[in-house]
């Protein structure tokens, strides 16, 4: 015993520096984890920690990836951006073959401008990512409907993004870490989503001392404390809007204001090497809109929607040597609720759904490669009930009725990374085999990835698989679904190249994806919107993702999509330069079902998807004096496509063949930071559409041609110059 006391060394000092890896430039703000305290860095990337004999250093830092290394005096420890997707353990792993990944840092969405300081509305000025009208929360990705795109944290599916409006996304970005875009290829560990996938991941909480932080704006305000528990740490979050508050002492009272609410805790214990690292978390989200109107007797009608989620799981995360285990339990809770009361008559909705569902995969390196599995399960309860919504030919006409669905599904996958040619040739063979409770079918998605490194500074990917998609509860609800409806799934394609030079980093991606058997309506589902130009359409795709509306469908469906993805970007210690560019053609083949079945070979062709953009460009650039940093971004996008209206010399027109004017947008940002002993205060001026520019969001059929509307139409005009402005204050 006393031999054993004495063999341990006396808790020492050591001091060392933290800096990115390629311009060796030192990283403020990067995190070092020891056993029992934590350090962060200040603007010269040192850092000083006491330590026993023995103990690992955990080093993170916003924008880059994680890094585990033995603790040692006079280190010089390198950081490697989150683009190049490695996370070293006491070396550097190597890149294994994947689809093209474009990566976020928390630190780039607070200087990009256009973004408002949220991370899934900066994701727009990505490649392949396409604009919705009015900046409507959704996701589409190279010419996929947001239904067909996934978003997780953490590994945890969301069922919703963005907050009503899409004004902001349902996670503060200041506690997030990076955002990945997968725009498709993702390999076989995820599933369920025929288009690409959002994956978020949180940051680590502080170790060493309580500290809190938080940020007030025109729209929101929230506030964050994080600090040592235990023997780990723990971060706590709150924001709330007052958008309805402060826009109701002048808004018209028709106008609805939405609100909003949402909560966040993340905590970390333990040593990956040791006993395992187990990461808790609970995320919710609470939105809630009224809008109310008068008829002429002046009898009051009043509409309400309220939206609540719930998220908590135990992601656990082991590694043995070459052997990595990651288990990620969790479970749910959605609700959905709209009611509505016009001159007596009341109209409800509600789906309430109670998700869980366990993903794990065990990682084996090898000295040829890599094995990797896992299982990815999910049950679900959920229950419909539909009273009176809507009236026959109605957007939201809905079956009366109350349906109950329990189901399971279940996904077996596996991948296996065989490095031909080390370092320079690696192929990656991959399979996922699923069970789709709803449809009571199983899928299977073979999928490949190969890497090849041409030169020191080139790098060759290519992808191609099979990403099959399960109907959705509302789509076989027997009151007004179909329950024979099954799976859809897309065939996907892509090559690419990237280069890294000297701090440039450039990709151009080419890709082209098939879709079939996608569930379509018995009526063109485009004509109950037609009033409504290209706004209309957009209107249903968002609901089929948000709300999970019974319509009957059937399996007839078939989509095509290509296109060019090209991204450029130069970032230093005080300039950040990125241009995003994609050309693309999104397109369907979906017939007016009840003419296709009396003529089944006519109507069949495919036409322009609803949001199809053919040319979308963003160019940002942003420069830093001092204090002080400047920042813009001008957005350049293709009109959408609408259907012209019937006329004697076009008595039947071709659907979606006309487009609506470009769409333009300078973003223009300034930020001002005051360093102080605690922390920084850091305020912005986020000014979106600075020019004022009067965009188009889409053409309103009025009812007969006028002087004002020679053509018969009415545009509805894009959102007006909108500023965000707000203050950070962000703990040392």
């Amino acid at each position: 015993m006393c031999a054993s006391i004495s063999a341990v060394a006396a808790p020492h000092e050591i001091h060392g520096t933290v800096v990115d890896h390629d311009t060796k430039v030192p990283i403020e703000g990067a995190i070092v984890m020891a056993d029992h305290t934590t350090y962060a860095t200040g603007t010269n990337g040192e850092y000083a920690l006491t330590i026993e004999d023995g103990e690992q250093l955990v080093v993170t830092a916003p924008g880059y990836g994680l890094h585990t290394i033995a603790a040692a005096d006079g280190l010089e420890i390198l950081l490697r951006t989150a683009r190049n997707e490695t996370i070293e353990v006491t070396g550097k792993a190597p890149d294994s073959p994947h689809a093209q990944a474009y990566v976020l840092s928390s630190d780039d969405i607070r200087i990009l401008p256009g973004s408002g300081n949220d991370m899934l509305r900066a994701a727009q000025a990505l490649p392949g990512v396409a604009r919705l009208p009015y900046s409507f929360g959704g996701l589409v990705l190279r010419g996929s409907s947001p239904r067909d795109n996934a978003v997780y944290i953490d590994s945890i599916e969301v069922p919703l993004a963005f907050h009503f409006g899409g004004l902001t996304s349902f996670y503060p970005s200041g506690m997030l870490d990076n955002l990945k875009v997968e725009n498709g290829g993702f390999d076989a560990s995820y599933g369920r989503a025929q288009g690409g996938i959002v994956t978020l991941d949180t940051r680590e909480p502080r170790r060493d001392l309580w500290r809190s932080g938080g940020s007030v704006g025109l729209l929101d305000s929230s506030v964050f404390a994080e600090g040592p528990v235990s023997n780990g740490g723990m971060i706590v979050g709150v924001r709330r809007s007052y958008f309805d508050v402060v826009a109701g002492a002048w808004a018209p009272k028709n106008v609805p204001l939405p609100s909003y609410l949402d909560a966040q805790v993340r905590m970390s214990f333990g040593d990956p090497t040791k006993a395992g690292r187990v990461t808790p978390l609970m995320f919710l989200a609470y939105d809630h809109v009224t809008a109310k109107s008068s008829d002429d007797a002046g009898v009051e009608n009043t509409s309400t929607m309220n939206s609540f989620f719930i998220r908590a799981g135990v992601p656990y995360l082991r590694q043995w040597g070459g052997l990595t285990l990651r288990v990620v339990p969790w479970l749910g809770i959605d609700q959905l609720k709209f009611s509505s009361e016009k001159q007596g008559v009341v109209e409800t909705f509600e789906r309430p759904k109670y998700p869980t569902g366990v993903r794990a995969d065990l990682t084996r390196t090898e000295t040829w490669g890599e094995l990797r599995g896992g299982i990815d399960t999910e049950a679900d309860y959920v229950s419909h009930y539909e009273q009176g919504l809507g009236n026959p030919g109605d957007v939201l006409h809905q079956t009366n009725g109350d349906t109950t669905l329990a189901w399971i599904d279940f996904a077996l996958w596996g991948e296996a990374r065989w490095d031909v040619v080390k370092d320079r040739l690696s192929v990656k063979p991959s399979v996922r085999v699923e069970h789709y409770g709803l449809s009571n079918e199983e899928v299977l998605d073979p999928r490949l990835a190969i890497r090849a490194v041409l030169t020191d500074h080139l790098v060759l990917r290519e992808t191609v698989g099979r990403y099959h998609q399960a109907p959705t509860p509302g789509d076989v609800d027997p009151h007004g679904g179909n329950p024979d409806l099954e799976s859809s799934y897309f065939d996907q394609a892509a090559v690419g190249v990237d280069a890294d030079y000297s701090g440039w980093f450039g990709s151009v991606t080419g890709f082209y994806d098939l879709g079939n058997n996608l569930g379509v309506r018995d009526l063109d589902a485009t004509g109950e919107f037609s009033n409504l130009g290209g706004l209309g359409p957009t209107f249903e795709l968002l609901l089929e993702k948000q709300l999970g509306l019974a319509f009957y469908r059937r399996n007839l469906g078939r989509a095509r999509n290509r296109g060019i993805e090209v991204l450029l970007r130069r970032s230093t210690a005080h300039w950040l330069g990125m241009i995003s560019y994609t050309l693309s053609s999104a397109e369907r083949d979906d017939p007016e079902l009840l003419r296709s079945l009396l003529h089944p070979d006519d109507y069949r062709g495919f036409r322009p998807f609803e949001l199809d953009q053919r040319h979308n460009l963003n160019v940002i650039v942003s420069r830093k004096w001092e204090r002080w940093r400047f920042g813009a971004r001008v957005q350049l996008v293709s009109g959408t496509p609408y259907t012209p209206l019937m006329t004697t010399t076009n008595p039947n027109p071709a659907r979606f063949s006309e487009s609506l004017p470009t769409f333009f947008q300078l973003d223009l940002r300034a930020d001002r930071t005051w360093q102080r002993d605690w922390g920084t205060i850091n305020f912005y001026a986020d000014i979106q559409n600075a020019t004022n520019y009067g965009n188009v969001e889409s053409r309103e059929v009025v009812n007969e041609t006028s002087a004002n509307h020679p053509s018969g139409y009415s545009d509805l005009p894009g959102l007006p110059i909108a500023p965000f402005i707000g203050v950070e204050f962000v703990p040392q």
